[in-house]
This record gives structure tokens, sequence and C-alpha cells, in this order.
């Protein structure tokens, strides 16, 4: 047998359902004849022992009939012959109905066994979406659509998050603050991110300078006026004892500031 060539290799195609519409005509344009056949066809498809039987009764049935027509042909029982009549027609009308609901019952059987896919249903009242191009022209921007955040900005902001956390750290429990060297970027094995916090009361001026970004001639007089002064409380100090520092130039480096108790 040549195999199918509309079958690709390692593919089988799925079972085909039953074409079983056309059974019932068979024992209603025989007149019944076709029912013992065709109830034996379904009892093979469906495997069932009770419908073997009943394809065994229509034989029976079929073949006695016909004995008992050859007998009473020279019409000496009149009866007899009208009665094999009504046995005749019975088992022809009970033969179409018997087969008709066997014809359906193979194609529900095959079914369930082999439950075949459903369709989706088409979307009415929705427009099918139109492949967008690639090329030109380029697609209408969006103006609804929320401006992403800068890379830069948003670490900023994260790390201006972090000093305001340490500042309440340092106001609360200065102890913790002490121990997590809050503001000390001088002193090595710090774990804890302060957000660039520079303690102005402790920090030598290189740090100073390199923390705050400022010139090393300005960092040296902080240094020099916090050591006189015994440190300072607050950014408003630094203008009034360091020479040199502006307001503008405070206010560059004014939030990274902490002051420390000496």
């Amino acid at each position: 047998m040549q195999p199918d060539p509309r079958a690709r290799a390692g593919w089988q195609r799925p079972p085909e359902p039953p074409v079983t519409f056309w059974w019932f005509l068979v024992p209603l344009l025989t007149c019944g004849l076709g029912t013992a056949p065709m109830v034996l066809a379904g009892a093979i498809k469906l495997r069932s022992r009770t419908h073997l039987i009943l394809s065994g009764v229509y034989f029976v049935a079929f073949f006695g009939n016909c004995a008992g027509s050859a007998v009473t042909s020279d019409g000496s029982d009149s009866t007899a012959a009208i009665l094999l009549s009504m046995v005749s027609m019975v088992l022809w009308v009970a033969g179409t109905f018997h087969v008709g609901f066997l014809q359906q019952r193979v194609r529900a059987e095959f079914f369930s066994r082999n439950p075949q896919p459903r369709p989706q249903p088409p979307a009415y009242g929705r427009a099918t979406p139109r492949p967008r191009l690639t090329h030109y022209p380029p697609p209408r921007p969006d103006w609804n659509r929320a401006p992403a955040v800068d890379p830069a900005l948003a670490k900023a902001q994260w790390r201006a998050a972090r000093r305001e956390e340490a500042r309440r750290v340092q106001a609360e429990q200065p102890s913790i603050a002490s121990e997590l060297m809050i503001g000390r970027p001088d002193l090595p094995g710090r774990e804890y991110d302060d957000g660039g916090l520079v303690d102005v009361n402790h920090v030598p001026a290189e740090w100073l300078a390199r923390a705050l970004r400022i010139e090393r001639p300005l960092a040296d007089r902080i240094a020099e006026a916090r050591d006189l002064h015994n440190g300072f409380t607050s950014p408003d100090e630094l203008l009034v004892y360091c020479d040199g520092l502006t307001p503008e130039k405070l206010a560059q480096f004014r939030d990274r500031l902490v002051f420390m108790p000496r």
C-alpha cells in the first residue's frame, strides 16, 4: 500500500468521522430486507453484543417470514398471510428506525473517542487590526504615553532619598549612625550607602574637596574654621566663619552636609 502523498513524513492524518447518513435508506428502500446487515455493521462499529444479538434476531425473523410466505403462497390460509404481512411491515418500520438510531450512535461514539477542536467564532463588530508598517511612513507618536524617566535623574533622586533616610537615622539614633559611619567617606569598610553625605566636623580637608567637589583652598579654610570653633552645627555657620564661601556656592552641596557632634 502506497503512503498518502498528502501526508508529511512523521505525521499521521487525523481519523475522519464515518459517513452514516445513508444507513437508514438501506432498510427503507429494501422493505426491511437490509435491516439485519446494517444492524450487524452498527454492532461491529460499536462493539455492542446487544446489537449483535438483535442483528441475529432480524436475520431469523427475515428468513422465518420468507419461509412462512412460501408456505402460505397458495392462498389456503388468508389469516396467516395477513399476519405475515403485518410482521413484515413491523420489521420494515422498526428496522428503519433502529438503523437510524445506530447511525447516530456510531457518529457520537467516534466523536467521543476523537474530540475535534472547536473553531473560534469570528469576532463580529470588532475590526481586525491592520499590520503596522516597519519602514515608511513611521508610526504616529503616542502623545498620551508617559515620558520615560532619565536614568541619571532617577539615580540622583534615589541618592537624595538615601540621604534623607541617613539624616533621620543620625537625628534619632546617633549611636547607630556612628556605627554605620554616616557621612564618613574617608573611613574604609563602610557598608551603608548614605547617599553621599559628608560630615563637615570630622572629614579631612582632602576628602571635603573630593566629596563636595570644591577647590582645595576652600576645603582647607573650612577645616581650619571648624577646628577653630570646635565644629559647626548648621550650614549657615559656614557662611559666617569661612572666607570665600558664598551662598551660591553653598547651595551646590548644602543637601549633602551633615554635622556630627565633636
